[in-house]
Formats: C-alpha cells, structure tokens, sequence
C-alpha cells in the first residue's frame, strides 16, 4: 500500500520512468537470508531532472530486518555510501519513519547547492568494503521478490512518487543447520500416518530434507515407515527420531490409540498477515508454507484493517474459500480490527464462513473507501456493537491480542464475542493477559499464534527485528477436522496454546475438558491434567486464579543437594505497549567458586548469548519481551560462594548456601511487567517427559474460579491450558 500504486498500463509505466528516471540493481544474484555482502543501486535521473531541495528515497518494508546502514563509520558493518556525477551535492540520511506505513523506513537523499540534469546519475552502495567494513547483513527470512522500493520528488513538492524500475530480487534459504520432524499427535493402531521432515537454516527458513534419512520409532509395539508413512502395531506414546550425517532431531510426541477418540488434537496459527498490509508475500504464499512447510492443521489470515481495501476483503475472502478443505486443511477468513490501546487495542476477528462484512477500527490508510454505518467501528464497545448487529454471534470469534496496541481488555470487553485471549506471539509472552480476565471475572480460552510478519505462519523465527522471539501454536481439541468442528472447539475454548512446542496437554474436571463452565456443582471436583513434551519438563502447574495450587516436578528435582548446576533466568517487559522490550545486557560473576561451563538457556535471537567468558564471569547479551533468557552454569563446587547478577535492568545477588538451607530457587522482582529475576539450584540431567497431576478442589461459592495447568520444559517452551471456571 502507498498513496500512488503502479498503473497497470505498461506504456504509462514507461511514461513514468522517462519522467521520474530508473533504478538498477548489481548484483543481482539471489540473496541468501542474513549473508554479508554489498550490493549497488544506480538511479539515472529521468527527464523532470531533480530541483535543488528534491529527494530520492529507497523505503524498505516496516517489518524488515535488513541491516540498518550507517553513513559515518567506514570500517563498521552497514557502511554505507552515495556518490553522484552530477553538480548539485547529497545528503544522505537514515529515517525509520521516512514514508507511509508499511513502506517507513528510508534511505532519504536530499539534493542540495545546485540541481541534477536527466541522465545524471546517483550510486548508492550498501555495505561500501572500500575503507575496511565487512559488508551489509541481508534480511534473514525468505521473500520471493524483496523489492528496494524507489521513491522521486523531483520538484522540492514534499510528495515523492514511486518509480515501476524499483528492483526486485528473492531472497533464499541459507544452508541446512538442523533437521525438523513434524508428525500429528494422534494416530490409530495400524492405519497410515503421515509425517513430515525438513530442514531449516539458523535463522529457521526451511530448506528440502535430505534424501536417505534413518527413522526410528520410540514407543509401544513395532513400526513400519516408508515414504514418511508410519504404521505402529500397539496403542501408546511415542514419537520418530529421525537422522542423517551430523544431524537428528526428535519428533512432537504422538499418542497411538486403539479406537479414536471423541476430541481429537489440531494444530494452528490463526494470526499473520501478508505484504498487502505489513507481512511478507502473497496470500498463496502464506497459506502454501502454513499447509506445506509447517504442517498446520488450521490457519487464519489476519491484516490490519486500516489498511485493506474493499477489493483486498473480498480477495482474503476467495483465497480462503480456495485453499480450505474439510478433512484436510482448515482455514478462516479474518481481519485485525487494530485500534489504539486506549481505543481498545488490537482484537482478531475470526469468521466462521467467507462473506462477512469487515468493520475497520478506522480508514486511516484506505482513504478512499467509503465510510458506511458498518464502518469505521470505533471505540471498542462500538466496536462490538455493530459487530452483533451485523453478523450472528455463533459465526464470530472474538481474541484479545498483544501486539504494536496492546487490548485493553481491562476497559473494554463483551463476553458475547470475545472468546480467547493471546497469551504468546512473536510480540513477546503475556500471561497478564489471563491475569487481568481473572481480576474483572471473565471467561476466556487461550489462544497462542505468531502474529508472524515474515511469511512463516506456524514456524516464524525471531530474526534480528524488535519482535523478540519464535511463534506460538494453538492446539484445538475438535470432534474433526472440519471448518464447523475446529470453530466450535475455539468458540467453546477447547483449546490450549504453546510457546511452538507441540506438546501433548490434557486438563479436565470431573472428566469435563478445558474451557468448561461448571456452575453450582457439588465440592470436591477432581482434577487431572496430563503433560507430555518435546522435551524433557520441568514442572507442570495447577492454577487458582493466579494462585499455584499444586505443583508437579520431575524426580530429578527431589535431591539437589549434590548438584553443581545453577540456571539463572531472566524474563519480562518494560511496560505492555510498544516499548516493551528490556534490555539486560550484563555479567553473571561468581565469587568463592569457579565457573566451568555456561550454557544459553531459551534464548531467541541469533545475535544475542554469551560474548566472554572465564571463570569468573560470563558476559551476555539479552532482550526479552515478556519472555525468558538465560543461562545454565555448571560450578566446581555449589555448595559456596556467591553468584552476582549484574545488567542494564538491575542488580541481585544470592549466596550459594541458601539454595541448599533455605530454598533451591530465588526469585529477584525488577519492576516492570514480570519483570523476574530467578537464581534456582538445577538437576545435572532430567530425562522425564511425561507428568501428571491430580488434585481435588473445593471452588468458592457463589462465583466461578477459573482454574488452569501450566507446562513447562526444561528447554524454556511452556503451555497453558484453556481454564475451566466452576463454581459450588
């Protein structure tokens, strides 16, 4: 989107580029993701010249992560330099907000002390290695045509125009650095199941499996694989590990059932979005990599609404009805109704079927489109509002997201519509979320989805921008995999969501399955929830409210007086808007005892981890947007001495001897939003990857009491079920 599109007709495109001048690309090879490298754009001035004043502007996407080019120091990454052959002088600068949204980011050239004639020409070299600079880092997630979008205002107008020339080339996957293996998490005795593998590169862009990959299944009875079929003889857990030369990796557990149960597990991503508004690549694309590469089950498509056009709706609309398919693959229309927090904040709008209206939070960046009685629907309250008036309420669904806006679910909310609430994207981690539900007494699910910018619905990685971290899943628990099924299930808040792992979790009461109100009933209810990971756990919770009632940990963890091993964690956010993001940039410094390894613990982000260490000291590098960092120590000795955290957030520090005498685990409050520091004496080894958990519970009268379990494993990926509120 941008205020003047390219016109269709080839010959007026020519018109303008005769006019507003041409740019050229060298080389143009295809890029591969996150590479150094250095790459030239030649602008030719067209026959307009530019005035003294004029301006050249190469805008890059909003959600770009490519290097920011620097002008100043030559010998640094991102050195960047413009030259011209032309009389008049240039000044080059960098501004994030340089041009309409999604195009914000700039190179901005401004002419100045004399003018520039047609045919002059301006060189812009990204990552310039003249003076001593490695080069320029590429973006690293996969695009088939990244385009340096030229913009010209050659009259000192203040409205730069874009040129058609602007070039366009793919980025492409870097080299394999693991092996994936995606299976589903239910399976029948002795019938067909399908799987897939695939690679991926650092930055987790998927590259094609390597031929003659070993298979071994883990669990009950024998299995035949052939052709990424498995085929298990008796009914259990179990999952493939899957090899080749140096790689392997271990699949999602699945359970293998004799007879097929009445609720059965589904996997999704309900909430990217695509180029058309401020993602990556074409609505094919998007639903292409969700299906093929990251083997959902379930998808939706979210854009901002401000910025789709009436005709972009009813495209979203086809593209849906085209690639769902009962049985196979389920998919949703959608939008994001994406009004400011104090408006009421980003909400997912879910439909059930194709053909309902879209109801903007404003036409901001759609001028054009005309107003209606529908829309624009603002604040939140008229918001849902018009919503019920305008489609039935069993064909909606309603999630609180937390993105750029966070919602303002504390101010605003309608317990018709609003169903579920987004506890993880790749914004960050926001348990508060369920926390300010519970203080005002609604009933919500819980979703957890990616919010993904880069074209990777269901497997986006965290890259090097400000969104922070890898993308959350939504597993719903349906009678099929049927567009009706899947809904109700969401609509019902039968689901749970996961940091990405797909993990198996169970939760029910009195044998009613999460997301149940369960009203006036006679104390006590039994609960019983299940956890089996992808890894081995480390504790799987039973909530009150957002009070721990039980707790269940591994036997690894029973005895820890003799264990060496501490992990120091660090989680949270600045605040629950945009500038969330803490940096804890520090050391971890020991004294009466040494250090003899370090390890990065749940960490995200390529450029972040360890940059020294001795054995005294480990110097990191670490954000978090709500989500956890940290670092797993192993001592000579842990009975001693003393561990002292130090960085930009704050200061904590803890004698060795209290996490033997008093408790294994110190928790330091640094302010913010959970903004947590936790020092915890740690098992050498947990090999557990299933819990269970049983507990009867006498709910207040009078009111509903939600009640909910969270996993978590040893390798920082969590769940959390959907509550189920009971009252006596």
């Amino acid at each position: 989107m941008n205020h003047y599109p390219m016109p269709p007709d080839p010959d007026l495109q020519k018109l303008i580029s005769h006019r507003l001048g041409t740019i050229n690309l060298s080389p143009i090879d295809d890029i591969i993701a996150g590479s150094i490298g250095t790459w030239l754009l030649t602008y030719t001035v067209g026959s307009y010249g530019i005035d003294s004043g004029g301006q050249i502007k190469i805008a890059f996407p909003l959600v770009t992560d490519w290097e920011t080019p620097q002008f100043d120091q030559p010998t640094e990454s991102g050195y960047t330099t413009i030259a011209t052959d032309g009389r008049a002088k240039l000044r080059v600068t960098w501004q994030p907000k340089g041009y309409v949204r999604p195009w914000s980011p700039c190179i901005v050239i401004d002419v100045y002390d004399g003018s520039l004639d047609p045919g002059d020409t301006i060189t812009i070299t990204l990552g310039n290695t003249a003076h001593g600079s490695p080069g320029m880092r590429a973006q690293t997630y996969l695009e088939s045509k990244f385009e340096f979008r030229t913009l010209v205002d050659p009259t000192n107008g203040c409205d730069p125009r874009r040129i058609p020339t602007s070039p366009q080339i793919a980025i492409v996957a870097a080299e394999m650095t693991s092996l994936v293996c995606m299976i589903p998490s239910q399976g029948m005795v002795n019938e067909p199941i399908e799987f897939f593998v695939k690679g991926e590169d650092q930055w987790r862009n998927p590259t094609l499996a390597p031929e003659n990959i070993s298979f071994v299944w883990g669990g009950q009875g024998t299995a035949a694989i052939e052709n990424r079929v498995l085929t298990v003889s008796e009914a259990g857990p179990g999952y493939l590990q899957a090899s080749i030369g140096d790689f392997s990796c271990r699949s999602n557990p699945i359970e293998i059932v004799s007879q097929a149960p009445t609720l059965q597990r589904y996997w999704g991503d309900l909430h990217a979005q695509t180029k058309e508004t401020v993602g990556t690549g074409s609505e094919d694309e998007y639903f292409t990599f969700g299906r093929d590469w990251a083997f959902l089950d379930f998808m939706s498509h979210q854009g901002n609404d401000f910025q789709m056009r009436d005709e972009y709706w009813q495209h979203i609309n086809d593209t849906t009805k085209t690639y769902h398919r009962d049985g196979d693959f389920v998919v949703f229309p959608g939008y994001e109704w994406s009004a400011n927090s104090p408006a009421g904040g980003d909400h997912n709008v879910i439909y059930r079927q194709e053909g309902m209206p879209i109801l903007r939070s404003s036409h901001w960046l759609v001028p054009n489109v005309p107003e209606t009685e529908q829309s624009p629907a603002h604040p939140a309250d008229v918001f849902f509002a018009k919503l019920k008036q305008s489609v039935p309420l069993e064909d909606v669904l309603v999630c609180a997201h937390v993105g750029g806006r966070y919602a303002n679910i504390r101010k605003y909310f309608d317990q018709e519509l609003v169903s579920l609430v987004e506890l993880v994207s790749c914004w960050g981690v926001f348990e508060w979320m369920l926390w300010d539900a519970f203080d005002k007494g609604y009933i919500v699910g819980v979703m957890c989805n990616s919010d993904g910018h880069h074209g990777r619905p269901g497997a986006e990685g965290a890259g090097m921008t400000e969104f922070g971290i890898e993308n959350g899943l939504t597993c719903v628990l349906a009678e099929s995999l049927t567009r009706n099924a899947v809904f109700d299930a969401l609509k019902s808040r039968r689901c749970y969501g996961t940091t990405g792992a797909r993990m198996l979790l169970d939760f029910t009461a009195d044998v009613h399955p999460m997301g149940s109100v369960l009203a006036h009933r006679t104390a006590p209810l039994s609960m019983q929830a299940s956890v089996t990971g992808t890894a081995p756990l480390e504790s799987l919770q039973l909530y009150q409210g957002k009070t721990i009632l039980q707790e269940v940990r591994p036997p690894a963890f029973s005895n820890l007086l003799d264990s060496n091993h501490v992990r120091i964690r660090w989680q949270g956010s600045r605040e629950r808007g945009r500038q969330r993001r803490v940096t804890w940039d520090g050391q971890i410094r020991v004294e009466g005892c040494q250090i003899e390894s370090a390890a990065l613990f749940s960490f995200d982000v390529v450029a972040d981890g360890i940059t020294s260490q001795n054995a005294q000291t480990v110097h990191f590098r670490s954000r978090t947007t709500g989500d956890c960092d940290g670092l797993d120590l192993v001592l000579n000795d842990a009975k001693t001495g003393t561990i002292h955290f130090e960085s930009e957030a704050g200061t904590a520090s803890v004698n060795l001897a209290d996490l033997i005498s008093q408790s294994p685990r110190k928790t330091f409050d640094f302010g913010g939003v959970d903004m947590q520091v936790m020092v915890e004496r740690y098992p050498a080894a947990v090999k557990t990857q299933t819990l269970n958990l049983s507990h009867a519970v006498t709910p207040p009268t009078g009111k509903l009491t939600p009640y909910f379990v969270k996993a978590t494993q040893v390798d920082g990926e969590m769940g959390w079920s959907s509550p189920i509120y009971c009252s006596t």
